[in-house]
C-alpha cells in the first residue's frame, strides 16, 4: 500500500490560497469582470498623500500622449497624475485596470504581428542555408540573413516578455498579483461620440455631478480650491485636445490600413502566380497598421472613460452617440 505524504500546514495552507484566489480570477477575463475587481482594492483605502508615494508603473503600450502628439513632445510620465487627485481612488483604480486591460490586449497584438515578421525572415534564411550547401549561396549570404533574423527574434522575445509583463501590471490592478490572466475576452468598442460638450460645460458638470471632489473642496482653503479647479480645467482641456488629435488620427490609419488591404492583396495574387512577391512582409505591415488603429481606439476610449470619472460618472461603458432623428419623407 503506498504511502501517504503529508504536506506542512504552512505549505498547505499557501496552496489553497493559491487555489482559491486562482478561482477568483475568470478565465477568459472580460472588461466587466476585471473592474468590478476595483471594489476593495488596496489603492482605494490610501490617503491621496501615501499614494503619491507608490505610483503605478507607465504602461507599456497604451502611451496615449506620445501617440497624440506623435513623440513630438517631451517625455513625461507623470502627465496623468493630476487626475487621480481630481477622481475618488475607487474610480481611479478603475481607470488603472482599464488601462491595464487595453495594455494586454496590445501586447497581444503586438506579440501575433513580431511572429509574422519572424516567418518572413526565417523562411529565406532557411532556404539559404539549405542552397548553400548546394553551393548555391555563400556562408557570408547565410551570416548577413541570420544577422537580420536575429533582430527580428530579439524582437519577438521581447513582444512575448510583454504579454507577461502586462499581464502581470493587470493582476496587480485586480488585486491578484499571484493569478496572472490568461485569457481576455476581446472588446467591441460601439461607435464613439463625435461631438463633446464645450471646455466650460464639462467643467461645470464636473464641478457639479463629482461628489469626492467637491467634498475635498469644501474642506479646501480658497487658494487651494483656486488650484484645484485649476488643475481640473486643465486637465479636461488635454484630454479635449487628445481626443481631437485621435478624430485625425483616426482618418490617417483607416487610410493606410485600406492601402495595406490593397497590398497585401496584390502581393497574394503575385505570389500564387508564382511571381516573386514580398507577401510576408506585406502581411506583418497589414498587422502593424491594425495595431495602431487599435492603440487610437483604446486611447479614445481611455479618455472619453477620464472624462466620466471626472463628471462623477461610471467610468464604463462609454457615452453612446446622439442619435440622428430621421427625417419624415
Amino acid at each position: 500500500m503506498p504511502k501517504v505524504k503529508h504536506f506542512p500546514l504552512l505549505f498547505a495552507s499557501a496552496l489553497l490560497v493559491s487555489v482559491a484566489q486562482a478561482a477568483e480570477v475568470p478565465d477568459p477575463l472580460s472588461l466587466d469582470q476585471a473592474l468590478n475587481f476595483a471594489d476593495g482594492h488596496p489603492r482605494t483605502q490610501l490617503a491621496a498623500e501615501i499614494a503619491q508615494r507608490h505610483p503605478t508603473p507607465q504602461p507599456v503600450y497604451l502611451d496615449c500622449h506620445n501617440l497624440a502628439y506623435n513623440n513630438n513632445t517631451s517625455p513625461d510620465n507623470q502627465r496623468d497624475r493630476p487626475l487621480a487627485a481630481l477622481i475618488s481612488p475607487l474610480d481611479n483604480q478603475r481607470l488603472e485596470i482599464l488601462q491595464r486591460f487595453f495594455d494586454v490586449l496590445l501586447a497581444d497584438g503586438s506579440a501575433v504581428r513580431d511572429n509574422e515578421n519572424m516567418a518572413v525572415y526565417f523562411i529565406p534564411l532557411d532556404r539559404t542555408r539549405t542552397r548553400m550547401e548546394l553551393k548555391e549561396f555563400s556562408e557570408l549570404d547565410v551570416a548577413e540573413l541570420d544577422a537580420e533574423y536575429q533582430i527580428v527574434r530579439q524582437q519577438g522575445a521581447a513582444s512575448m516578455a510583454s504579454q507577461r509583463l502586462t499581464r502581470a501590471l493587470l493582476a496587480q490592478a485586480i488585486n491578484n498579483p499571484q493569478t496572472l490572466p490568461n485569457e481576455l475576452n476581446p472588446i467591441t468598442l460601439d461607435k464613439l461620440p463625435t461631438e463633446m460638450p464645450t471646455l466650460d460645460e464639462l467643467v461645470t458638470a464636473s464641478l457639479q455631478g463629482n461628489k469626492w471632489l467637491k467634498d475635498r473642496r469644501d474642506d479646501a482653503n480658497a487658494d487651494e480650491r483656486a488650484i484645484i479647479d485649476m488643475e481640473l480645467r486643465q486637465q479636461i482641456l488635454e484630454i479635449i485636445l487628445r481626443l481631437d488629435i485621435f478624430k485625425v488620427a483616426e482618418g490617417r490609419s483607416k487610410a493606410e490600413m485600406l492601402w495595406r488591404d490593397y497590398y497585401l492583396e496584390r502581393s497574394r495574387t503575385l505570389y500564387e502566380q508564382e511571381v516573386k512577391s514580398d507577401i510576408g512582409d506585406a502581411m506583418t505591415q497589414q498587422s502593424k497598421a491594425r495595431l495602431q488603429a487599435q492603440q487610437i481606439q483604446f486611447c479614445q476610449a481611455l479618455s472619453l472613460a477620464q472624462l466620466n470619472a471626472l463628471q462623477g460618472k461610471p467610468v464604463w461603458p462609454l457615452p453612446q452617440p446622439a442619435k440622428q432623428e430621421e427625417k419624415p419623407e
